[in-house]
């Protein structure tokens, strides 16, 4: 789970937490700046500014990141910010303009991705622990910054199991979420965590 915690943007996982960002300025409902180094220590940060420009439709939503030449390698992490960038906000509108599903629209196709330890996983050890949930957890990025991803996290952290919440909406048509959920998660091909595609006949949406 990623969220604010007072001036700080953490992700925790169990007992374990990472710092990703720090609030620099915050002119609600106008903007929002943050010192970003999520996977740092902040001795490299960058700088996101976010604004908020209310228009007769609905609202203007922009966000600079610069700082690239504090970064190891500045025109490759802009262009992968840039890329990344465009599938988190595309998810964030999606979200915003979501219309019951009561309405007579198209709400997508969902799925349920139920994890458990694999058989590569050595007995007694945890998946959380091991090197290859970082893979993991970079599928599930994947997926969050292509408008998949609805939720994720541990349904049982003693027994090493979890779901995420996927949604493929009309532009997502071609996506086979079944053998993404098997071929690009490298955990799941490893066979360090394995994954039921449950999918999901959802009736009522808030």
């Amino acid at each position: 789970m990623v969220a604010f915690e007072g001036d700080a943007l953490v992700e925790r996982l169990g007992d374990q937490s990472s710092v990703w960002a720090e609030v620099t300025a915050w002119d609600p409902p106008s903007s929002l700046s943050l010192s970003w180094h999520p996977g740092s220590d902040g001795s490299r940060s960058t700088d996101i500014t976010v604004t908020f420009e209310g228009l007769d439709d609905g609202t203007l939503v922009r966000l600079v990141h610069s700082g690239w030449e504090r970064t190891e390698a500045p025109a490759a992490a802009a262009a992968e910010y840039a890329q990344g960038w465009s599938g988190v906000l595309a998810g964030f509108a999606a979200s915003l303009t979501a219309t019951p599903a009561d309405a007579d629209v198209d709400t997508g196709r969902w799925f349920a991705l139920v994890h458990k330890p694999g058989p590569a996983l050595p007995a007694g050890e945890s998946i959380f622990a091991h090197p290859s949930f970082s893979e993991h957890f970079a599928f599930l990025e994947r997926l969050r910054e292509r408008g998949l991803l609805v939720a994720a996290g541990p349904i049982s952290e003693e027994r090493g199991e979890g779901m995420a919440i996927v949604r493929a909406l009309p532009e997502h048509d071609d996506v086979d979420v079944d053998q993404l959920a098997r071929t690009d998660d490298a955990s799941v091909a490893g066979g360090f965590l394995e994954v039921e595609v449950r999918p999901w006949s959802v009736r009522l949406v808030g």
